[in-house]
């Protein structure tokens, strides 16, 4: 609990930091319902605090239901229950501002969602009923997904220089959808699954839920060791590893050609199936080439791609698809077929008249995001002068290097400039990366102005709660960044 609880404190009194940060990690899933946590006194000692502190704060997450206790089994995280005439609000208090609508946020940087174009959905909607009304009769969708969406597919990567026929490739729901069908395909309870770290949560979250442990391999300033992959393989024999070779999130970093090769070649030595995350690949923003997809470098069924109409047509219109071998589509079809997570068909048919024109809400998406990353950076330097990044080629993030382990105190202080942020520990395992952030550059210009000011203030709050903290704990004041 002290290791996800980070540097809690913020200004006000330390029992609403303390409740404030137990909300956050209960909102980003590091602490799930039921979960058992320390007893007063245990925690009090373990932070340096007195007891009445996190006394106070447990009572104010009890008020809430956020916590829920019982003589004699100790107390949990609950979630609480909706008002009936209303959404989830907050107890009176210092902590009210906290339970804000979706809407309310000024800048949403917890989330990088991409907008569908409404002009061209609208479009798209306006022709497809009778295309869904023949699908619905057919049924010849089931489950492999639309023939011609699954024919679509199949020649965009031909078009690549990445021969592929429909019989290689299964509709899904999105890209998470596909990581968990991959996981339900190679890995066993308890397995090791091979994962890059930082990642994106959602990587995590599934490798847990389906009872596996993520195996992270570390990436540096400029991408990845091959040579530690290799080990990890090497070592482990992991049935499977989910990679992320272009623009890879929340990094920005792009495997080479060589270390593409290299990982292949150790991939077939250790029969670890390769996945490939290509959803970012699209969203190239510089000029110049991309190496060839991974699965250029493999045999058939070594590698498995897994992408969505996310790049060029949003996240409202819920379309993946895995291409792999014929034999391993089919396993999948069985499994997406026996928990009943086939796709939409109305998806499917929106996705199979809008890819017509990827070409072109590419190069709108690009534009767009192009404006938004000079955007974020000018911002930044102007701002926050001593946060250090890299641009990255392409994709959707900056991860921001903030100098000192204070993420989830920043997260904590933003809140209360209406700013809602992921702490850089959900992109790793066991609390590294509270020394990062991520920022997506998807918002739009005035969001991303704004919300960059508000964050200055909060990291002013930051500092000046290090700076009068720094009797107690003066490791903070060290930090250049804080200093």
């Amino acid at each position: 609990m002290r290791r996800l609880l980070g540097d809690w404190r913020s200004r006000g009194p330390a029992y609403d930091a303390l409740a404030q940060r137990v909300r956050i990690l209960i909102r980003e899933g590091q602490l799930s319902p039921d979960t058992r946590v320390p007893p007063e006194r245990a925690l009090a000692e373990q932070l340096g605090i007195s007891r009445t502190t996190v006394t106070k704060a447990y009572d104010m997450l009890r008020a809430e239901g956020r916590l829920r206790s019982a003589r004699g089994s100790g107390t949990v995280i609950a979630l609480p229950e909706p008002a009936a005439d209303g959404p989830e609000t907050a107890s009176p208090g210092p902590a009210a501002e906290w339970c804000r609508p979706a809407t309310d946020w000024v800048a949403d940087f917890a989330s990088d969602l991409l907008p569908v174009p409404d002009e061209r959905l609208g479009q798209a909607l306006g022709s497809i009923a009778p295309a869904v009304a023949r699908a619905f009769a057919d049924r010849s969708h089931e489950p492999y997904g639309l023939p011609e969406l699954r024919q679509a597919v199949a020649d965009r990567y031909t078009e690549r220089g990445l021969p592929t026929s429909p019989a290689q490739i299964l509709i899904t729901q999105g890209v998470r959808h596909s990581w968990q069908l991959m996981l339900r395909l190679r890995a066993r309870p308890a397995q090791r699954v091979l994962i890059e770290s930082p990642a994106a949560p959602h990587v995590m979250d599934a490798i847990w839920l389906h009872g596996a442990r993520p195996w992270p391999v570390g990436l540096g300033a400029n991408g990845w060791h091959i040579e530690l992959f290799s080990a990890a393989m090497h070592q482990a024999r992991p049935q499977l590893a989910l990679l992320t070779p272009d623009f890879q999130h929340p990094t920005g970093h792009v495997m080479s050609t060589e270390e593409r090769r290299l990982l292949v070649r150790t991939a077939l030595r250790t029969g670890t199936l390769l996945v490939a995350d290509e959803s970012t690949a699209d969203l190239r923003l510089d000029d110049g080439g991309m190496p060839e997809s991974l699965a250029a470098h493999a045999p058939d069924g070594t590698v498995a791609l897994i992408d969505s109409v996310r790049a060029a047509i949003g996240d409202g219109v819920r379309v993946g698809w895995i291409r792999t071998a014929a034999s391993t589509v089919h396993r999948l079809a069985v499994i997406n077929s026996g928990l009943g997570t086939t796709g939409s068909v109305p998806d499917q048919v929106v996705a199979a008249r809008l890819m017509a024109s990827a070409d072109g809400l590419l190069t709108e998406r690009r534009t767009t995001l192009r404006d938004g990353r000079a955007t974020l950076t000018s911002a930044l330097r102007q701002q926050l002068p001593g946060w250090r990044f890299a641009i990255p080629r392409g994709g959707t993030t900056l991860w921001v290097d903030l100098g000192a382990p204070v993420s989830s105190a920043l997260t904590t202080a933003a809140e209360r400039r209406r700013v809602h942020l992921l702490s850089g520990p959900r992109f790793g395992t066991g609390g590294t990366y509270d020394s990062r952030l991520r920022l997506p550059f998807t918002l739009d210009g005035h969001s991303l102005r704004d919300g960059v000011r508000r964050l200055a203030l909060a990291w002013e709050d930051v500092v000046e709660t290090a700076r009068t903290g720094a009797a107690e704990r003066p490791e903070a004041i060290r930090s250049p960044a804080l200093a």
